[in-house]
């Protein structure tokens, strides 16, 4: 059977009738499955990973929190954003070691996450590392049940020389974190039959992470258009997305807020035509 992704860092689609029949349906079905279909023991730490230039490895931990052994492959992938979508294409720039391994009930497992070229960048590098839980093989005894099986996908960031870390956890006293508005980025929206396309530009260097996304009338009010992590923006690329916001909602004037990496408060996405 096809795995379950469970991608902690990747955006959750915009609110909408559509959405919350899927959600209704994935809890029902789950519900019928019985408690067989719920036993998903594979966790990994941490989410997301950021190697500083020239640095050469970093570690992932695969714990297994069943009763039995479990078997996991761990794959490399190039990220981008060719044409406003996210691609992605298998990779060797950076290397799991193991890349096919298994971990015992209750244990964890350390997987290395090597760059055999450490050679400078000009521009951020993005990868993806697609790490997948394996159905037991025919060996083993057939368990009642449906057997459900996880996929996590965890974004890699390989930095630029002269960057700063954007990762809380590799930031130090004297990196502080970023706030405001990437000053490059720029911003349009279209419009899609009732709903819009929104699409961002970051020249920069580095990528950027936006999340909580809001319209903001001229009267103050709050419109939640993607709660959480809404996509990121990789660097010197361009993405884009379908929001729920209709041409009458722009017409009458507003503003698009959302927060930039792990800044705290929301910041107003500047828009080259906001009412068209």
């Amino acid at each position: 059977m096809a795995p379950m992704t469970l991608d902690q860092d990747r955006p959750r689609p915009p609110k909408g009738r559509g959405s919350r029949i899927r959600g209704w349906l994935l809890l029902a079905a789950l519900a019928l499955a019985g408690p067989a279909a719920l036993a998903a023991n594979l966790q990994v730490n941490p989410i997301m990973l950021e190697f500083a230039p020239g640095e050469q490895s970093q570690a992932v931990w695969l714990s297994n929190t069943g009763t039995e052994p479990l078997k996991a492959q761990v794959r490399v992938s190039a990220w981008s954003q060719a044409g406003g979508t996210d691609q992605t294409e298998p990779s060797r720039d950076l290397v799991a070691s193991p890349a096919i391994l298994e971990v015992a009930a209750g244990q964890q497992q350390l997987v290395r996450i090597i760059r055999p070229r450490s050679e400078p960048l000009q521009t951020e590098a993005a990868y993806r590392l697609t790490i997948d839980e394996l159905p037991a093989d025919g060996s083993e005894p057939q368990r009642s049940g449906l057997q459900f099986l996880l996929r996590y996908s965890v974004p890699v960031f390989v930095l630029a020389e002269g960057t700063e870390p954007l990762s809380p956890s590799r930031r130090t006293a004297s990196t502080p974190p970023s706030t405001g508005t990437p000053t490059t980025l720029s911003a349009r929206l279209e419009a899609r039959g009732d709903a819009s396309l929104l699409s961002i530009t970051n020249p920069e260097r580095q990528r950027v992470r936006l999340s909580n996304l809001v319209w903001v009338d001229t009267g103050g009010h709050r419109t939640e258009l993607a709660p959480g992590l809404f996509g990121y923006v990789l660097a010197g690329q361009r993405m884009q997305w379908t929001i729920p916001l209709s041409p009458q909602q722009r017409a009458n004037g507003g503003s698009l807020k959302v927060r930039f990496n792990d800044d705290p408060n929301d910041q107003t996405l500047p828009l080259e035509n906001p009412g068209s």
